[in-house]
């Protein structure tokens, strides 16, 4: 159609994570009246099968490493013909990666840029220094969390920072497939378990994997019916970590009480035959779409009380905030919620309700819509300069 806007996402990374199944959620939801968005993967994996497979034009601009100039030059020329070709409007780039990469394009061929930083702000995070200095004319962050560490970390004017909340499609997780659910228990064997227990996410440091282990053989020696599932795999450079959560699984004698499913699709079924979530992580984050996930699907969420899960979870409502670092507190609020079936439906129930109130994705892609529009017609809101 003629009245279609073309928005040209620049996604650095070709596996799905939390990030990628914010930015699925918008592509699919984007009003296609109005806007005609594309994509640009910096690097090849099976999410861009996904967006390929939902009809979207997608390019894959292979990177070396960044510190290579020669590559950077030709990457960002590339993205630059790119973007005039497909007439951009409006260039959106996510993490401080794809910001170097998409954003630099995007100012060359003077196109109006955002950047969408998923993570929070570090002093020890190089590439976000660099990406703070290509023009945007704003930056999106996933929490407030996230915005107050831009701003002390990076020296981004509060103005120049918008809120997007995360958002997931509600309705899917409160209505699992029965068939994909029943051939899910089967595979795991996880009707040998009374309750199960399940962590999710990639298999990475931060996330907390082996605190979840040390809370799972306590919890064991007050509920021996309980099985405890992790689900997601581990990138190429982490296959060192998850090989060490499975020995340290056998060393404290989880056997196979300890489930480990590698990366699933079918995370609605995997939560419905969940009791509730656990979400251990050790470092914060921006925000923690997991959560959002499992609140959908009606389950209490046992997370770490740092970063975004702050804006997520109502302690003591919709599940439990822990102190970092503690496996015996989580183990005592697991042992509580698991041993009293009401609380667990009450706080179901809220969560629930929760996550349709705040973090439905429609919510999420009207917010952005705004953005958008305002990106695209409004003067820059930061001050960078390009570093080249």
């Amino acid at each position: 159609m003629s009245g279609q806007l073309p928005i040209v996402f620049v996604l650095p990374i070709g596996e799905r994570g939390g990030a990628e199944s914010v930015f699925f959620e918008i592509l699919r939801r984007l009003d296609r009246e109005r806007f005609s968005p594309r994509v640009i993967f910096l690097r090849d994996g099976p999410f861009v099968r996904e967006v390929e497979a939902e009809g979207l034009p997608v390019r894959i601009q292979p990177i070396t490493r960044l510190r290579d100039p020669l590559n950077y030059g030709r990457t960002v020329r590339a993205l630059r013909r790119c973007l005039l070709t497909w007439r951009a409007q409006v260039v959106i780039s996510s993490h401080g990666y794809g910001h170097l990469y998409g954003g630099m394009a995007a100012w060359l061929a003077r196109i109006p840029a955002a950047w969408w930083q998923h993570g929070i702000a570090s002093p020890e995070h190089r590439l976000d220094r660099l990406a703070v200095r290509i023009p945007a004319r704003c930056i999106i962050v996933s929490s407030s969390v996230a915005a107050d560490a831009h701003h002390r970390v990076l020296g981004t004017p509060r103005e120049a920072l918008c809120v997007i909340h995360p958002g997931v499609d509600v309705e899917r997780f409160q209505s699992p497939n029965p068939h994909h659910l029943a051939r899910l228990r089967a595979e795991l064997r996880l009707d040998r378990f009374r309750h199960v227990v399940s962590a999710i996410g990639r298999l990475e440091p931060g996330k907390g994997y082996e605190l979840f282990l040390r809370a799972a053989r306590l919890v064991g020696d007050q509920v021996p019916e309980v099985g405890f599932l992790i689900v997601g795999e581990a990138m190429p450079r982490y296959l060192g970590y998850a090989a060490s959560l499975r020995a340290q699984a056998a060393a404290l004698g989880l056997g196979e009480r300890v489930v480990f499913a590698g990366f699933r699709r079918e995370i609605p079924e995997i939560l419905a035959a969940s009791d509730l979530l656990v979400h251990a992580a050790t470092q914060p984050e921006s925000f923690g779409v997991v959560l959002c996930e499992a609140m959908a699907a009606g389950r209490p969420v046992i997370a770490t009380d740092i970063g975004g899960a702050r804006e997520i979870v109502v302690p003591g409502e919709t599940g439990c905030l822990v102190p970092l670092d503690n496996p015996r507190a989580f183990a005592q609020a697991i042992v509580s919620l698991l041993q009293d079936a009401e609380q667990r439906r009450r706080m179901g129930e809220a969560a629930r309700a929760r996550a349709l109130a705040r973090f439905d994705a429609r919510r999420m892609v009207a917010r952005f819509e705004h953005v958008l529009d305002e990106t695209r017609i409004g003067a820059p809101r930061s001050a960078s300069q390009p570093f080249l």
